[in-house]
């Protein structure tokens, strides 16, 4: 059985996964008004994987017998100067959801919870390539210039495709 503030960390996940989910979505958005298809490509797979993380944590709550509480989301920001922006942004916020899954990951260590630990680990490891993925996309922005945003844009949306 979980310990209560176990229970409590793996509920704040789930919003957590939610007000990212949304906030790749409005990514997303700004993304495709403002022209850029591949990072709108990418960002819409971002919010639906989060949204997927966002299941997992509610399923396995409900598996092992405790109660998920799926609160309101934030709302996100919507407007963005360019998409170096949005992906310093979301490299901010996978790092967030990094100290979150470690957090998590040592109250569960610390009260012995083998099934949390193990269901944590998935996580552990999919947060490893997030951040990857992201720094990856920057340093391709970084590497075309802002002559070339666009030619970034497109690498972005095949770098994307790969997954």
């Amino acid at each position: 059985m979980a310990s209560k503030k176990v229970i409590k960390l793996l509920n704040e996940q789930i919003a957590n996964e939610g007000d990212f989910s949304q906030l790749y979505l409005a990514m997303a958005v700004w993304a495709e008004a403002n022209g850029f298809m591949g990072t709108a490509k990418f960002m819409f797979r971002q919010a639906e994987e989060e949204r997927g993380h966002m299941f997992k944590f509610v399923r396995f709550l409900l598996e092992i017998g405790e109660q998920a509480e799926v609160p309101a989301v934030k709302e996100p920001k919507a407007s963005y100067k360019d998409i170096q922006e949005i992906f310093e942004a979301a490299l901010k916020h996978e790092q967030f959801i990094t100290a979150s899954i470690y957090k998590i990951m040592s109250e569960a260590r610390e009260s012995n919870d083998y099934a949390v630990t193990s269901f944590l680990q998935w996580f552990v490891n999919e947060q490893v390539e997030e951040e990857s993925n992201v720094k990856q996309v920057l340093d391709i922005i970084r590497l075309a210039g802002k002559v070339s945003l666009y030619l970034a844009d497109k690498e972005i949306g095949a770098f994307g495709a790969g997954k």
